[in-house]
């Protein structure tokens, strides 16, 4: 019996032994961690099929729960502006900044697990505030219906804590509507806030790079140009409220993008970052070899040490 038990350890120890060894070569030659391959593989990419489903959906998206797995380290309180439901978190005392972080989900999804778990990561480790809008969304609304709230929301924020202290963020479609927030502020003599965090921002919703299309295992071009326009209504979709990368960078905050180099907005981020740049913006690119779209909210090292260098950056 002794033997037998010492036989199956021997071979469990020769399994973990040759998984290891497996992933630390996956690592050598991939130069991702398996962790991030995984997840890579393991969102479905967006179809037409999906596409035509969803298009006219009125669910009701006016109100949501935060996951009862996500705790936030202080309370958080809900209230409404102009209908919108905000979630707000008070930040440990008064030298800490205010995130107000905008989610992506191509205008039509709303907050997934990923960006709660970010949110209260975040919370934890520098002890700012969060305040996370419910903004309007497809296809009940479109851009006319999110912006002036989302104004709104933000001239009550600098009320109450100063542009100063308010770091804007955003991801995918949330990262684009941060960016022509910021450009709609400028063009309004409204004071910008400290500072600009742009996750994979879609930033030309008629964009995406189509050589990029065979490595983005998440993102569709053509399906999200669809959406774009859906999102847009009767405006033109290049519009710089709906397509910022097409506004003016004059006199934008600093600001921190973030992209991995196979998703297909990667082309778009670099043109937009260029322009920052161009424009004098105190603008900084973070690349991310052969990582997907959104890769700081993945479950994965290279997703971990970018939300590490995020919580660096909110605490600046």
């Amino acid at each position: 019996m002794k033997k037998r038990t010492k036989n199956v350890l021997r071979t469990l120890l020769g399994i973990i032994v040759a998984i290891i060894v497996i992933g630390v070569a996956i690592c050598l030659i991939d130069g991702r961690s398996p962790q991030a391959i995984i997840i890579s593989h393991s969102f479905p990419r967006l179809s037409m099929e999906d596409y035509e489903r969803q298009s006219g959906d009125m669910s009701d998206q006016t109100t949501v729960e935060i996951p009862s797995k996500v705790t936030f380290p202080r309370e958080m309180r809900q209230y409404r502006v102009g209908g919108m439901q905000v979630f707000h978190m008070e930040p440990v005392d008064d030298s800490k900044p205010i995130v107000l972080y905008i989610h992506g989900g191509a205008y039509y999804h709303n907050f997934s697990l990923h960006h709660w778990t970010a949110m209260a990561e975040w919370a934890k480790e520098t002890g700012c505030g969060i305040v996370a809008p419910n903004y309007p969304l497809l296809y009940c609304y479109t851009v006319k219906d999110a912006h002036p709230l989302m104004m709104q929301l933000y001239q009550q924020l600098v009320k109450q804590y100063s542009a100063g202290r308010i770091i804007i963020m955003g991801d995918s479609a949330g990262g684009g509507f941060t960016l022509a927030l910021s450009q709609e502020m400028r063009g309004d003599s409204i004071e910008q806030p400290k500072h600009l965090v742009l996750i994979s921002p879609w930033v030309d919703v008629l964009g995406g790079d189509e050589a990029l299309q065979e490595k983005d295992t998440f993102l569709n071009a053509e399906v999200l140009r669809k959406v774009g326009t859906d999102w847009a209504g009767d405006m033109d979709p290049r519009d710089p409220m709906i397509s910022p990368m097409y506004g003016d960078m004059q006199g934008l905050p600093p600001t921190d993008l973030y992209s991995g180099t196979w998703e297909i907005f990667y082309t778009d981020i670099v043109n937009t970052f260029n322009k920052m740049k161009a424009a004098g913006v105190d603008a900084r690119l973070h690349e991310a070899k052969k990582m997907g779209h959104v890769y700081p909210l993945w479950p994965c090292p290279e997703g971990s040490k970018a939300r590490k260098e995020i919580a660096d950056i909110i605490l600046q």
